[in-house]
């Protein structure tokens, strides 16, 4: 994993359930890419990976992309997430990568993408969240 910001965190519960993996990062781009871990746990009755996990993964790539292009100043609150799920995606590796495409004084706006384990693209998102100081 590449030296970043997220070496002096304790990574949360549900990033460690996904197997969250910094792969890349570009703070100042506001750019990064994320590895997680398509469980069989995480299977719909279809045998593939349910929608509202890919849509976790989505969301915590989007928000590791805000802390660390505001180089830990702020987290960011989702406020809205729109995810288009483009095909199903089996158990493996997911990678993710998401970009900050705007940040204001109060709001953010962001993008990602989601790639089954054979680099197909999968999922998109698109998404706001909210500028929350983490000390308060």
């Amino acid at each position: 994993m590449p030296e970043s910001i997220f070496d002096n965190y304790d990574m949360p519960p549900i990033t460690k359930l996904l197997g969250w993996t910094l792969l890349e990062i570009s703070p100042q781009a506001g750019t990064i890419a994320v590895q997680f871990d398509g469980k069989a746990d995480f299977l719909n009755p279809r045998g593939t990976i349910q929608g509202g996990i890919l849509a976790a993964m989505l969301d915590d790539t989007l928000g590791p992309a805000l802390f660390a292009h505001t180089e830990g100043r702020f987290l960011g609150n989702t406020i809205e997430l729109h995810t288009h799920f483009l095909r199903p995606v089996l158990p493996g590796r997911i990678t993710t990568e998401g970009s900050v495409l705007r940040k204001g004084r109060s709001v953010a706006f962001l993008s990602g993408k989601l790639f089954d384990s054979k680099g197909n693209l999968a999922a998109v998102a698109t998404g706001s969240a909210a500028l929350i100081d983490p000390g308060n």
